[in-house]
């Protein structure tokens, strides 16, 4: 009998023994001896075809492998449609050769090659996630994940197959093969239905045809992306990665090898199985590692399928600890583990080369240089140092770092100019070096003065400044590596956004079929439409910018498409975040949820590196503007030559009407722009106007674009013409640039110039020149109404009247056409508003005829007036809404134009038809029913712009009210039925009410508990992401408290953060279970954090603080949410080393964004700190004050030569004085500025540290003899100086607060000690100085007049004002004697 050893899925726990002669099984005999090679895997011994397998040991499919199954079957039904679908390419409509349809072409290749890139990048994505999650037992495989990443390929597949299509005839278009490209689409579709069908549940093929099937996707993947010149990672690196997962797979075979001898040598058989199982978990995760590597490689440039590698490489990791744990428990045998531990160190090495490779593409693909690095770190470690603020210890910490950058940096630059031949570059380089010397030299002694006064604030601030002037030479020196690195960032960043947003619009698209809530679907796919009008853009910019890298006109391109991205990027998030609870399919609803997140990512880095890029690319909107203006004036005479030529075509998808609407819309959009610039020209700030000047760029882009198309879709030579003429000369009239101090003088007149340019343009859509000639007959027929009298006609009264209903009618009738016309073509309106105009000829003739037979003339004449008036603003709203056809408001305004012509009408006749009781009602109703027939017949039409959810939230607003107040009403009915003893009723329903409250709080609470304990985190993302963003909102209640309020509960609230945070490292290691509690307690204290910085930023000192705050709040919040991400991957996977890692990398850099928030919340109370290390500073002058008095009390306080109390009596009156100046300021600066307050602290430090040292020489010179004198002269101003930091701490309480506040009360009464104890040291100085000097009269005069003034029994803070300056007055009179 022989022994198998077979991977069985019946959860039976152990390995199964039994007898090889097993019935309809044939295996052949041994193949003789066996030998093994270091550096090769073994090869399979045994090959299984499908259907000849003994089924016995295989379970039947669960429910979850059979949803898998679906899902499965119809992706592959929608591959194999798409593969049908690529036989022929997309037709082509005729374009013109003019720039637009140049630009058209080329960027249509260009956006269609990002899309398949993105698509590609997805199914490859997609591909090596299955060959991860289907690795283990298929009992505890995630199914739904596998699910999610087989809807991923599909969706993407057929996406991919329509861009191909248009890509094919581009490229047809332009003398290429599109046919080659069709071909390269099919063969992946081909590809992935293959692997698809091996990867079905119920398939018994061995895995490694699973294996082979995933990297047929890759290398299809590869081949089309080639044909599409989309291969952007260098083929080196790609051989270099293959090479790298081959040497793991190398190692790992060497592992293997070690493992077998321990396996030989083990006598124990379970020992042994566990080794065997455990070496061949190791050889099976290193294949799937070389497969995924084979997978991904051609679109290793995406972090999704970065993040696939990586963790194909963690699955390694895992098998190899699995391996040497299993050799451990097997044998005692020091050699053989020692070769094992030899081997799986191999094989970790190879594995963290391939890693850091991944990394070092990751971080962007090429080596930044000795440059670089060294700037970077210079860049950082200055950021560092301006948030440490306060903090003298870190601050100097970091100033050593930051010498040691510049002088790699200056090295650098030197080790450049010795290679220079060109002389001048070598000066300019040898100067630059000499700067950055200079600057660090001035920031050692900067920071060697802030290490020997850590407390000096004054220190630290030159510490800062110097930072900041090395930060200047640095970014002098090596600006321009500087911006090509952030601008490259920003490529980088810009285009993972839009494939990001590429891949949630292909996922919100597929989970349509399966969503329950159409209203939500709705509104997710508008989200969609507006983030897909942008990626064009956003890729353009990308395109521009890397064909142009030094051009600044390109690079703002990209930092203006995508700082416009980021909004309805943010929007898309949200709307596929509230979807994905609706989607039925679970598989569908986890891919949207991936896609959403990534795109948030995506967006957040978008967002920081259009921030940067912007910072370095300085002041060039203007400029940038002006030459895209110039652009667009060159392209409208290139369209108006070619419409000359009659080669003018449409582009794709133009047609007349969506021109015109485009050109109404963009009209609107100048014009706001214009104002905008006009108002921040005026305010002087050039980077708001530069700002506003890009505004205006873009939307007179979209007015050529429009302008342009409605003269494609134009039949009429002259009005095609006009349109081009007339948007030229808007271009003509926009160049004016606004910085010039010339043209700021006219700019006003260059702004009302383009106004007018925009209103010809307007004039000249199809449709206005109609609406024009009604309004010009209205206003024409208008006139006879202007006549003193209306002579009869001569017809009966009847008959007029008769008259004047018939064509009342027809102008009712009209009006509701000119509203119905509005929702049709131009052509609609322009006959619409040609029949208004005669209808209302004819209706005011027979309302003249009805002036002249009407006994009150003058009413009817009014009527007549009020008609006409209610008529040209019909045609006005017709005209409006003619530009902007999609506007609710202007429809709103158009109707009510109507109806107030109906209204105007039936006045006119209930006054001529009073004489028929109840004719006039009849005839009314009618009218009413006519004017909203439009509206019955279009019940979907928007009246609003309020949102479906919007409406809803109204509706349910209003019906909460109701229902409460039906509510109290009936409880109210019941407690008054006959018994007036039941007002202990209400109290029981409070008391159920706020049980119920906090039931249902428990239970959200105990969800969000169970939920952190799973390891489900995504939840908590979210919340910190919504924290984030909740930050830029405006809050709905008025902050009740001051700045240091809120500041105090944030620094506490921070705290706790760290402690959190550390908290979370320690369990990391000892119980990572309780990480998920962890998670959710620091989600919490975010978002706690969050909404309070939300209230400090609105109450600091000025808006830059407050942003400072957000800012570092915000960041702080990004780094939480990879700590908490981390914490539920290691929650999953506890013994995962390398995850256990990254969360101790992610928590340090928690506690580092901690660290800055801190720091900012104090530089954004510069004031309160001031008052801080005043009473501090304070402090230390007391305890030395008490020092001097032990010795004079000891008598050992001498004085030096044969000085007297006289030699110090006046400075002591001096800053005596200086100190009463201080203490005003002080009680004054609490309701100034915070940078007042901190003067005025710091100010009045430096005085009573002066007048506690000329006191302490007074006391001296008095000679030992004397101590009790010494003793009661120090303790008086020892006294001030309590005094005096009592009075701090109560100003530093009370900055800020209302003057009816209970701190403002505690200063009054600590200025009032203040007083007291400057009168009694003057008291003192008195008693211990001659009595015949006038300076003694002075003071005692000064003494008196004090006391008097202490004696009022108002005493108010005036009173103290008047106090202050009455002793000031009066030392001084003292030294004029």
């Amino acid at each position: 009998m022989s022994t198998v050893l077979q991977q069985q899925f019946n959860k039976v726990g152990k390995v199964e023994t039994g007898s090889v002669a097993l019935p309809a099984i044939m295996r052949s005999g041994a193949g003789g001896p066996e030998s093994f090679q270091m550096g090769s895997m073994p090869q399979a011994k045994q090959h299984i075809t499908s259907g000849q397998m003994h089924r016995g040991h295989m379970p039947p499919l669960t429910s979850a492998q059979q949803a898998l199954t679906g899902t499965i079957n119809s992706s592959m039904q929608a591959v194999q449609a798409a593969q049908a679908s690529l036989d022929d390419f997309d037709t082509l409509p005729p374009l013109g050769t003019d720039a637009a349809s140049q630009a058209w072409r080329k960027n249509k290749m260009d956006e269609s090659k990002h899309e398949i890139h993105s698509q590609v990048d997805a199914i490859t994505a997609g591909t090596a996630s299955m060959v991860n999650l289907t690795a283990g037992d298929p009992a505890e495989t995630d199914y739904t994940a596998v699910g999610c990443a087989v809807t991923t390929i599909s969706s993407n597949l057929t996406e991919m197959s329509k861009g191909v299509k248009l890509l094919a005839a581009l490229m047809e278009d332009e003398g290429g093969n599109g046919q080659q490209l069709l071909g390269a689409a099919k063969n992946l579709a081909c590809a992935v239905s293959d692997m698809l069908k091996t990867a079905q549940p119920a398939n018994t093929e061995p895995r490694q045809n699973l294996l082979q099937a995933a990297g047929n996707v890759g290398q299809a993947s590869g081949e089309l992306l080639s044909h599409i010149g989309e291969t952007d990672t260098d083929p080196q690196f790609q051989d270099m990665l293959m090479q790298l997962a081959k040497a793991v797979a190398n190692a790992a075979a060497a592992l293997v090898l070690k493992a077998k001898n321990v396996a030989q040598k083990t006598e124990d058989s379970a020992q042994q199985n566990r080794v065997i199982a455990a070496a061949t978990q190791c050889a099976l995760s290193t294949s799937q590692l070389v497969a995924c590597t084979r997978v991904v490689a051609p679109t290793i440039s995406s972090p999704v399928c970065q993040e696939q590698l990586i963790e194909a490489g963690k699955l390694v990791a895992k098998s190899v600890e699995g391996c040497v744990e299993a050799s451990q428990g097997a044998t005692n045998d020091e050699g053989l583990l020692k070769q094992v531990g030899v081997a799986a160190t191999g094989v970790t090495q190879a594995l963290n080369e391939l890693l850091q490779h991944i990394k070092q593409y990751a971080s962007g693909g090429h080596p930044i240089g000795r440059h670089g690095e060294a700037t970077d770190r210079i860049l950082d470690v200055t950021e560092n140092i301006f948030s440490s603020m306060g903090d003298a210890g870190e601050m100097v910490r970091q100033a050593r770092i930051l010498a040691q950058a510049t002088s790699d940096l200056v090295n650098a630059i030197k080790m450049d100019a010795e290679g220079e031949s060109d002389l001048e570059n070598s000066r300019k380089l040898l100067s630059a070096a000499k700067l950055l010397a200079d600057a660090t030299a001035k920031m050692v002694e900067a920071a060697k003065g802030a290490a020997a006064n850590p407390d000096s604030e004054e220190q630290q601030q030159k510490l800062r400044e110097a930072a900041e002037g090395l930060r200047m030479a640095t970014n002098a020196a090596a600006q321009n590596a500087i911006k090509k690195r952030l601008v490259n960032k920003l490529e980088n960043a810009a285009k993972q956004a839009a494939a990001a947003a590429t891949q949630t619009i292909a996922a919100a698209q597929h989970a349509a079929s399966s969503n329950r809530n159409q209203a939500a679907q709705q509104q997710l796919v508008q989200s969609c439409k507006v983030v897909a009008e942008q990626i064009p853009q956003l890729v353009q910019g990308v395109r521009g910018s890397q064909s142009q890298p030094d051009s600044p006109s390109a690079q703002l391109a990209l930092i203006s498409a995508s700082q416009n991205f980021l909004q309805p990027g943010a929007k898309m998030v949200t709307a596929s975040k509230a979807t994905v609870p609706t989607i039925s399919d679970q598989a569908s609803a986890m891919q949207l949820s991936q896609c959403a997140k990534n795109l948030a990512s995506a967006l957040a880095e978008l967002r920081t590196a259009s921030q940067k890029a912007q910072e370095a690319c300085g002041p060039l909107e203007i400029d940038n503007a002006l030459s895209m203006v110039r652009n667009l004036e060159k392209d409208i005479k290139d369209a108006k030559a070619s419409a000359e030529e009659g080669k003018l075509k449409p582009l794709p998808g133009e047609t007349l009407e969506k021109c015109s609407q485009d050109l109404g819309t963009s009209t609107k959009a100048v014009s706001s722009a214009i104002a905008q610039l006009l108002s921040e020209a005026t305010q002087g700030n050039e980077n708001y106007t530069g700002m506003a000047a890009r505004d205006v760029a873009q939307a007179l882009k979209s007015l050529a674009s429009g302008a342009r198309g409605v003269a494609a879709t134009t039949d009429d030579p002259q009005a095609r013409n006009a349109m081009l003429d007339c948007a030229g000369d808007v271009m003509d009239k926009a160049i004016a640039k606004p910085g010039d101090a010339e043209s700021q003088q006219r700019l006003a007149q260059v702004a009302k110039a383009v106004s007018q340019a925009l209103n010809r343009c307007v004039n000249c859509l199809p449709g206005q020149r109609d609406v024009d000639n009604a309004i010009r007959t209205v206003g024409e027929a208008s006139k006879t109404l202007l006549a003193d009298s209306f002579p009869s006609s001569g017809r009966s009264f009847q008959e007029v009247q008769a008259q004047l209903n018939e064509v009342a009618a027809g102008l009712n009738q009209s009006a509701n056409e000119v509203v119905q016309a509005s929702r049709g073509t131009t052509q609609d309106l322009a006959r619409s508003t040609s029949k208004f105009g005669q209808d209302f000829s004819n209706f005011l003739e027979a309302g003249v005829d009805m002036a002249g037979t009407s006994q009150d003339q003058t009413q009817v004449v009014s009527n007549l007036k009020t008609i006409s008036m209610s008529s040209s603003k019909l045609l006005l709203a017709a005209k409006a809404l003619s530009t902007d056809p999609s506007s609710p408001n202007l429809k709103n305004q158009l109707a009510a134009a109507a109806r107030a012509v109906t209204d105007s009408i039936n006045q006119l006749i209930t006054m001529c038809t009073q004489q028929a009781p109840g004719q006039k009602e009849c005839d009314n109703a009618l009218r009413e029913l006519e004017s909203v027939r439009g509206m019955l017949e279009n019940p979907t039409e928007a009246v609003s712009e309020l949102s479906y959810f919007d409406c809803i939230d109204s509706v349910m607003e209003n019906s909460k009210t109701l229902t409460e107040s039906a509510l109290q009403m009936l409880y109210t009915a019941k407690e008054a039925g006959g018994n007036p003893k039941a007002a202990h009723m209400q109290e029981a329903l409070e008391e159920s009410v706020q049980m119920m409250k906090e039931a249902v709080d428990d239970l959200g609470a105990t969800l969000a508990e169970a939920a952190s304990a799973a390891g489900a985190v995504g939840g908590m993302v979210d919340s910190i992401n919504d924290a984030i963003n909740k930050m830029e909102d405006t809050p709905s209640l008025e902050p009740e408290g001051t700045f240091v309020d809120y500041q105090t509960t944030m620094v506490k609230t921070a705290k706790a953060i760290a402690v959190t945070v550390q908290e979370m490292v320690t369990k990391s290691n000892t119980n990572p279970d309780d990480l998920g509690g962890l998670a959710n307690q620091l989600t919490n204290e975010f978002g706690n954090l969050a909404n309070e910085a939300k209230y400090a930023a609105i109450t600091a000192e000025n808006d830059e603080i407050g942003s400072h705050i957000k800012k570092q709040v915000g960041e702080l919040g990004f780094s939480c949410t990879g700590l908490v991400t981390k914490a539920g991957a290691l929650q999953c996977s506890p013994n995962d080393s390398f995850t256990k890692k990254e969360l101790i990398e992610s928590a340090r850099k928690v506690s580092e964004k901690v660290s800055h928030v801190l720091a900012s919340l104090q530089a954004g109370n510069r004031g309160t700190q001031a008052c801080i290390t005043a009473a501090s500073a304070v402090s230390g002058i007391i305890a030395d004050l008490d020092t001097t008095i032990m010795f004079a009390t000891a008598g050992t306080l001498n004085r030096e030569n044969a000085e007297t109390f006289a030699d110090h009596r006046e400075c002591i009156l001096k800053t005596a004085k200086a100190l009463v100046e201080d203490t005003k300021l002080l009680v004054s600066g609490a309701g100034a500025s915070q940078e007042k307050l901190a003067q005025a602290a710091q100010s009045s430090v430096t005085t009573i540290t002066k007048l506690a040292d000329v006191v302490k020489l007074g006391a001296a010179s008095l000679g030992s003899e004397d101590p009790e004198t010494q003793v009661v002269l120090i303790n008086a101003v020892k006294d001030v100086a309590k005094a005096l930091g009592n009075l701090i701490s109560t100003t530093k309480a009370a900055a800020g607060k209302p003057h009816d506040d209970p701190s403002m009360l505690q200063l009054k009464n600590s200025a009032k000690v203040m007083v007291t104890n400057v009168t009694s040291l003057l008291k003192t100085v008195k008693a211990v100085e001659d009595e015949a000097t006038k300076g003694t009269r002075a003071l005692e005069a000064t003494i008196e007049h004090i006391k008097q003034e202490l004696t009022v029994s108002n005493y108010t803070l005036e009173m103290e004002m008047f106090c202050y300056q009455y002793l000031c007055q009066d030392l001084e009179r003292m030294y004029l004697y």
